[in-house]
């Protein structure tokens, strides 16, 4: 790649639907989050009625199509955009070495570029339809979801859809975090009491929590099953436990090599303070014995003061690209999809106890 820039089309990659409806018919995010409302309004209630079926679309189907498909079209738009601004601020921080040549961007783009991402959100986009054309033959002339071959095959095509926006987002992810960990090996860090106020800590943290803030949102349709309809057990229970294990994991995967680097550099000048705060502590004994009668010491007193408060101002630096109020954040946006299960489990157990 002969730019010392990365573009749009680099985050693209490969991926068939992105060079084609972001690259080439450049569809905006909203264009993207309005295809799928208004799809899921001409096949949940605009063809049903020509079927002959009453519009019946149960709070799961609902969902689907006001909230999560939406947001699943939008964010596959928006997150290339979001990349390449968390690109460039950690750019910045590369090591004045680093920043005169080009193979970082080069390997950037070639992650970006593997087949296997979009590969994988094929896989999960035919899953998700499968699943759904599945139940709709069990269903087959049932339902307005399974009124015809057209319906099925139109509904299971927006569905294909948006799991492969889910798919390829997290496959972008992952590419992301990946060559931000490489990035993080050659930057140099300012240590920082306030993680949130250095602008490249800040845009990381942000793009983190975009994903998992996406993902809680998307698995609002699986907190919800339980009370709407009686879910598939088997891919009620996968999509569970692969939210659970994705959605922490995809926000400490791009910060990780951050927190090490920031923990090397913390240690490293702790150890030079606290051997600097030996070896002065050592002369100023020796002083002691040389002359125990004068005051020159004094030098190597004040010398010891100020690398003590070194040492206590170095400690107290975070080595973790965010404040601790994010965690809590981030424990609390994972667990928002589940919120009514969790408090329905409780009531049943405290209400076992009082039955007892």
């Amino acid at each position: 790649m002969p730019s010392k820039h990365l573009s749009l089309a680099d985050i693209y990659g490969s991926d068939p639907i992105a060079l084609q409806a972001l690259g080439k018919w450049r569809v905006e995010p909203w264009r993207m989050a309005i295809f799928f409302i208004a799809s899921g309004v001409l096949y949940a209630f605009v063809l049903p009625r020509l079927w002959g079926y009453p519009p019946q679309v149960d709070g799961i189907n609902l969902i689907n199509i006001v909230l999560v498909y939406p947001v699943a079209g939008y964010f596959y738009a928006y997150q290339p955009i979001s990349i390449l601004r968390t690109y460039d601020s950690v750019t910045r921080y590369l090591r004045e070495e680093d920043k005169t040549h080009n193979p970082h961007f080069e390997k950037i783009a070639q992650t970006h570029a593997r087949k296997l991402w979009w590969i994988v959100g094929l896989f999960f986009g035919l899953l998700g339809a499968g699943f759904g054309i599945s139940y709709s033959l069990q269903h087959f002339r049932e339902f307005w979801y399974s009124a015809n071959w057209f319906e099925i095959a139109f509904i299971q095509s927006v569905r294909f859809l948006a799991f492969y926006c889910i798919g390829v987002s997290a496959c972008r992810h992952i590419a992301t975090s990946i060559e931000l960990n490489n990035l993080f090996e050659h930057a140099d860090f300012p240590l920082t009491v306030d993680a949130d106020r250095l602008e490249v800590f800040r845009s990381v943290k942000n793009f983190a929590l975009e994903f998992v803030g996406v993902a809680a949102i998307i698995a609002l349709n699986l907190g919800l099953q339980p009370f709407l309809i009686e879910p598939p057990v088997l891919e009620f229970t996968m999509y569970v436990t692969l939210y659970f294990i994705v959605a922490p994991v995809s926000f400490f995967l791009p910060i990780w090599e951050a927190h090490q680097r920031m923990s090397r550099i913390k240690n490293s000048m702790l150890d030079r303070l606290n051997y600097d705060f030996q070896e002065e502590s050592q002369r100023l004994y020796r002083k002691f014995d040389d002359d125990a009668k004068s005051i020159t010491y004094l030098k190597e007193v004040e010398t010891l003061h100020q690398l003590e408060k070194a040492i206590e101002t170095v400690a107290k630096t975070t080595d973790w690209p965010f404040q601790g109020t994010t965690f809590y954040r981030l424990a609390a946006t994972v667990i928002s999809p589940f919120l009514l299960i969790i408090f329905e489990v409780f009531i049943n157990l405290v209400s076992n106890l009082f039955t007892f």
